[in-house]
């Protein structure tokens, strides 16, 4: 990787696509990043930065140990990575590992019990999703009818998320003046045409654009 590579992709803020580590602390919390990446839309995790963009550095041994383990054994079904490395002013080195979206949703994450759980990547937050949820990560394409997507409602959604993460029903309520009924009903067709991701293990239940 050039350095103007990666003073560009240092620019960027965290997302869906792009999280930062200074460190990984466990193949286990890096299984829960890898797999969301492969259920949502892909990603880079960049691993020797901190959160306010200081380059730490990082051993590659250590790093990639941990997390090829968590790709291989800790994903399910397993998962294929791509890493770079970038070596800031010669002495201190960064890993970029790069997850592709994958073919094969949903991908459980193994925890320190040994549980399976669904993650999936919620603007620049790792997040579990329930099991309902996995079955229509599979939906690699928007299917949401177009008269659907072409309503003023939805619009006014739409435009909503690209300034806010996330959304609840109630708050949708308000936003079109429509019925707290219907506002989750309109989210819940958008959630299984593709268009959104529904979180629905926080509460109240809240809903991001999948991409």
């Amino acid at each position: 990787m050039s350095e103007k590579e990666f003073l560009a992709l240092l620019k960027q803020k965290e997302s869906t696509q792009l999280e930062f580590k200074s460190k990984i602390e466990s193949p286990h919390k890096a299984a829960r990043i890898l797999a969301a990446f492969s259920n949502t839309s892909g990603g880079q995790l960049v691993v020797g930065v901190n959160d306010d963009k200081t380059i730490k550095g990082c051993s590659e041994i250590e790093e990639m140990t941990k997390i090829i383990n968590a790709a291989t054994e800790l994903v399910v079904p397993a998962i294929d990575i791509q890493y770079r490395s970038y070596m800031h002013e010669g002495k201190r080195k960064v890993l970029i590992i790069k997850v592709n979206e994958s073919k094969s949703k949903p991908h459980e994450a193994i925890d320190e019990k040994q549980n399976r759980i669904v993650y999936v990547r919620a603007n620049d937050e790792t997040t579990p999703i329930t099991k309902e949820m996995s079955q229509i990560l599979d939906k690699s394409e928007n299917t949401a009818d177009k008269e659907l997507l072409a309503q003023p409602n939805v619009k006014a959604l739409l435009t909503f998320l690209k300034k806010n993460n996330k959304i609840t029903a109630k708050e949708y309520a308000k936003l079109v003046n429509i019925s707290d009924y219907r506002a989750t009903k309109l989210l819940e067709g958008l959630t299984y045409g593709g268009v959104l991701l529904m979180l629905a293990k926080q509460r109240p239940v809240q809903f991001v654009r999948r991409y």
